[in-house]
């Protein structure tokens, strides 16, 4: 009872405690003396995708040999917001992936609100890999109208941590990064810098353990968590409805689908120029690091607008405009695929396109590549 009522004292617990804790501070920093790094390079097929959680927290090698796949292969990767992400019957990168007529395959980053300023850490953090890499880059208008013309909290959180971030602006002082992403900074009260930065740290920890251990006793499991492009092409006729219009799924007079019919709204656009200054400063970043990117110049739903809210057209249109003035004054190469916003079945709802939209798309940016790579 006496040694009981000994270990329980208050004092005895908290050197217990404190013992405990550093033991476990040891074991943990010990893992990056005593556990050697499990790193694979130059992973000969090409990686479809990466998982959101190592682009958000920057993670090595995963993030450098995503890029090194692609390159070695001679691929590109495509780069989008919630227009790139897939649909029902094939969206554009599918494909253009899977047409047999070329060897040239297509891996993706897309997410909603992922747009080119929060992919710019990235290009900052891996200079050496993205250098001469081939991507395309999808810009849709819709990003410009009220409420997404701006700097966002929610979407930057999701897909950069705020560790990795302060990462980036330590070793990169480049002033278009600085001006594009200074918000995350601002907006973060100090309780959430701290946890995410605690996040960022405590990751890099772990990985010793949860990784290069784990690689190192089970090699097969390093494969598993990649996700690969499949070895061979399966052809277009994969694709239900491949260059044509499901007609039971969308209403061709208002160019949605029949689902959206009951959820119609739609958002003005906004005189911000957050998304030009983003745009620019993404473009200039790929020059400067020879990132050799092809720009799709997307579409709105211009049938769907005019039926809609007619007011609304001409900011659309004015949008539409100024973003073809910022390509073509920074001399970039793009596909402009505007005009397909009047084509019936090119949509699905206000904002994404249609796998018919998407077949147009395809079409476009194989020409314009093909043209591109023969002269």
């Amino acid at each position: 009872m006496k040694l009981l009522r000994h270990i329980y004292k208050t004092k005895t617990l908290s050197e217990y405690g404190i013992f405990l804790f550093i033991t476990l501070l040891i074991v943990l920093l010990s893992g990056n003396i005593f556990i050697p790094e499990y790193r694979v390079q130059n992973i000969d097929p090409q990686l479809l995708k990466l998982k959101g959680k190592h682009l958000k927290f920057d993670d090595d090698p995963q993030v450098a040999e995503f890029i090194r796949s692609v390159k070695h292969n001679g691929g590109y990767i495509c780069m989008g917001t919630s227009e790139s992400t897939p649909l029902r019957d094939g969206n554009y990168y599918e494909f253009l992936d899977q047409d047999t007529s070329y060897a040239t395959r297509f891996s993706i980053l897309g997410g909603a609100g992922w747009s080119c300023g929060i992919h710019m850490a990235m290009l900052l953090n891996h200079q050496e890999e993205v250098d001469s890499l081939k991507l395309i880059y999808f810009i849709n208008p819709v990003y410009w109208r009220s409420e997404l013309n701006g700097f966002k909290k929610g979407y930057w959180t999701r897909y950069l941590n705020y560790g990795a971030y302060k990462h980036t602006v330590r070793g990169n002082k480049t002033h278009d990064f600085m001006d594009i992403s200074n918000e995350y900074n601002q907006v973060l009260n100090p309780g959430e810098k701290f946890l995410f930065s605690l996040e960022y740290w405590l990751r890099e920890i772990r990985k010793p353990f949860f990784r290069d251990l784990r690689y190192w006793l089970f090699p097969e499991d390093y494969y598993k968590d990649l996700s690969f492009l499949s070895q061979e092409k399966k052809g277009l006729q994969e694709f239900a409805w491949f260059g044509e219009i499901d007609t039971s799924y969308v209403d061709t007079s208002w160019n949605i689908t029949y689902e959206f019919k009951t959820r119609t709204w739609l958002n003005p656009i906004i005189d911000n120029d957050y998304r030009n200054r983003e745009l620019i400063a993404f473009i200039r970043l790929c020059n400067e690091l020879n990132v050799n990117v092809c720009y799709i110049l997307g579409p709105v739903n211009e049938i769907y607008i005019r039926k809609y809210h007619p007011p609304y057209y001409e900011g659309y249109m004015h949008a539409i405009a100024g973003i073809r003035d910022i390509l073509d004054k920074e001399g970039a190469d793009y596909i402009d695929a505007t005009e397909l916003g009047n084509i019936p079945g090119s949509f699905i709802d206000n904002q994404h396109h249609s796998s018919y939209g998407a077949y147009l798309i395809y079409q476009k940016t194989k020409k314009h590549i093909y043209e591109k790579n023969n002269h």
